[in-house]
């Protein structure tokens, strides 16, 4: 971090945000980021049994230390060229071409020696959020016309039908630079935490109009979020933004390392909440209960940072952030009540999950 993104002393760090942006297992990032980096050095392991370059990449993690590794898989495309290198080896499914496979983890050999270390840092294809690496990347498009930045665009256009990317002009990305310091200013270690968890944001707009959005993640990408260019009217409205999206990519890492969900799960076959806030807005509940989980984790946090936002003096113009905070506080208890219900679906890394979730809560009632 720079000299304009202020840290607090442990003693100034509320507890709940201490526990959400430094508690081991479902907080710290840099413990998160080396348990991923661990998960996909395992699932490379496997993958160079049948690619040499699988196994130039694994031979160069050994000159790397374990901050540089955690830094080398902070890269989404990455992360999933190597998911399906490991599926089509362990399932058969046809996920990418074995030359494509290769091509890609030799490009991410070459990267693992630069300053960044990942495919999509250079400047024609994603800016920084932040004055370093550490808050990932704005997407600027690709101009190179090369293998990653190709590959990376087609694996978010295949998840997300009907969607257009743009490419983020200099004003847009100087909006989500103050957005980021922003949201690091109002909860030093909680943001800081969150975001770094980012490894791109993406802009875009559906091609149908009625098709609205301010932002969202997609399982299967880790480490991107999506932004309409609608939020960025504001830097406050950015940060909440940035920070809200952040903490599901986070989950999304948790999940991977501690997996919080019984064996066979799918969002298809879970049994189904709708929250009482949405029981008389068609379309929008019926969630499952991973939906739960993340939504329920994104309140906490909300809720933390919003109480943050309404006790500093510098955040005056910020409106309604006491009501705000006290509504994710509702939000997310009537979440950890509701999903108490249906703790079988839950691994007991889930149910520990639950039950810190329970605890902050019980942490901001006692604070209030």
């Amino acid at each position: 971090m720079t000299a304009d993104m202020p840290r607090e002393s442990a003693a100034e760090v509320g507890p709940v945000e201490t526990v959400l942006a430094d508690g081991v297992p479902f907080g710290r990032y840099r413990y998160i980021a080396e348990k991923v980096a661990g998960v996909y050095t395992d699932l490379l392991t496997l993958v160079a049994g049948e690619s040499a370059a699988a196994k130039d990449l694994l031979d160069k993690l050994d000159d790397l230390d374990t901050d540089a590794q955690a830094t080398l898989f902070r890269d989404s495309l990455l992360r999933r060229t190597i998911e399906d290198g490991a599926c089509r080896i362990i399932m058969g499914l046809d996920t990418i071409e074995p030359a494509t496979l290769d091509d890609v983890l030799t490009a991410a050999t070459t990267a693992a020696v630069t300053a960044n270390r990942t495919l999509l840092d250079q400047d024609e294809r994603g800016a920084r959020l932040g004055p370093t690496s550490a808050f990932g990347y704005v997407w600027a498009g690709d101009r190179t016309g090369g293998l990653p930045g190709r590959r990376f665009t087609e694996e978010v256009l295949k998840r997300i039908p009907h969607f257009r990317i743009h490419e983020a002009g200099q004003d847009q990305i100087d909006t989500l630079a103050r957005a980021a310091r922003l949201a690091v200013r109002v909860a030093p270690a909680l943001a800081t935490s969150a975001l770094s968890h980012i490894f791109m944001v993406v802009l875009g707009d559906f091609e149908a109009d009625d098709q609205r959005f301010n932002s969202f993640t997609v399982p299967g990408l880790p480490g991107v979020l999506i932004l309409s260019p609608d939020v960025l009217t504001s830097d406050t409205r950015a940060a909440e933004a940035l920070f809200h999206e952040a903490f599901h990519l986070k989950f999304l890492d948790i999940d991977y390392i501690h997996p919080l969900f019984t064996a066979g799960f799918r969002q298809e076959t879970s049994p189904r909440i709708t929250p009482v806030w949405h029981e008389n807005d068609p379309g929008r509940g019926d969630w499952p209960i991973d939906r739960v989980l993340t939504s329920m984790h994104v309140y906490v946090a909300l809720a933390v940072f919003m109480d943050k936002v309404a006790s500093a003096a510098e955040f005056s113009d910020w409106e309604g952030a006491a009501a705000r905070a006290a509504q994710c506080r509702t939000r997310a208890a009537w979440l950890c009540d509701a999903v108490r219900n249906h703790l079988d679906q839950l691994t007991a890394s889930g149910e520990q999950f639950v039950t810190s979730i329970q605890a902050m809560l019980a942490g901001l009632d006692a604070a209030r």
